[in-house]
């Protein structure tokens, strides 16, 4: 398939719709600027989990590719392509957040784990083990260990969690910057870029846990016979590896 399919007189088009709002150059329009909505979600397509659909993701992001289309304004003198992407972008983080499956208590506890996890890290100069976070937290390992496989399953979504006050780590750069600034796109994927490249520095077992879990959509058991190990450890390599993946994350920038 053509992702940038020939449309003649381009800018007559555009010109013409913008007076008119006519339905079909408006389709003609979405038609030949498809190929925006592939290059705003592919990196995102590539690093979510299996069980979120592709299709769904790539059908909010035409409808952020729709809703530039409506309200770009070529007065102020910025791209099409430039609005269009953190439209697209913010579309489908929209539809992300939808799909969070934990709860405050449970995000607000995920949070408490990771404090005490990067504070004992700090002071033991090691990696705490999950006793010591639980006697951080005056909390069961039973408790600890529950709360890390609910993120678990929430993992990337977390990326969305709140870097500072009203800021998101994925959505961080506000759309201001993105309009006005086109190389501020490039922050979100560089955040990326550092995730991939915490990933590859985890230990064999951890990197290899992650990827069949998130990326490949292996489940627990099946993990487990590559591994050599059972499922209750395959949950153990898998919420150690996030930990230290949500570690690493947290100094990004």
């Amino acid at each position: 398939m053509n992702l940038t399919p020939e449309i003649e007189n381009i800018d007559k088009i555009w010109d013409s719709y913008s007076k008119t709002k006519d339905p079909v150059e408006r389709e003609k329009l979405a038609e030949h600027y498809l190929y925006l909505v592939k290059i705003a979600l592919g990196r995102l397509l590539y690093i979510l989990p299996s069980h979120i659909d592709r299709e769904d993701l790539e059908s909010y992001g035409v409808i952020g590719l729709l809703q530039a289309l409506d309200r770009y304004q070529p007065e102020k003198g910025l791209r099409f392509e430039t609005f269009a992407l953190s439209r697209i972008r913010g579309a489908a983080l929209d539809y992300l957040r939808s799909l969070d499956p934990l709860t405050r208590r449970e995000r607000r506890g995920w949070k408490e784990v990771m404090a005490a996890y990067q504070k004992l890290e700090g002071e033991k100069g090691r990696e705490p083990t999950l006793s010591e976070i639980a006697e951080e937290l005056e909390a069961s390992v039973e408790e600890v260990t529950w709360i890390i496989e609910r993120g678990r399953s929430a993992f990337f979504f977390s990326l969305e969690e709140e870097r500072g006050e009203g800021e998101k780590l994925l959505d961080g750069v506000k759309e201001e910057r993105l309009m006005f600034n086109p190389e501020a796109l490039l922050e979100k994927e560089e955040l990326l870029d550092y995730l991939g490249k915490a990933i590859e520095e985890l230990p064999e077992r951890e990197r290899l846990s992650i990827t069949l879990y998130y990326f490949e959509g292996l489940t627990l058991k099946e993990i487990g016979t590559i591994l050599e190990v059972k499922e209750p450890r395959v949950s153990q390599i898998i919420s150690r590896a996030l930990l230290k993946l949500k570690a690493k994350l947290s100094d990004w920038k």
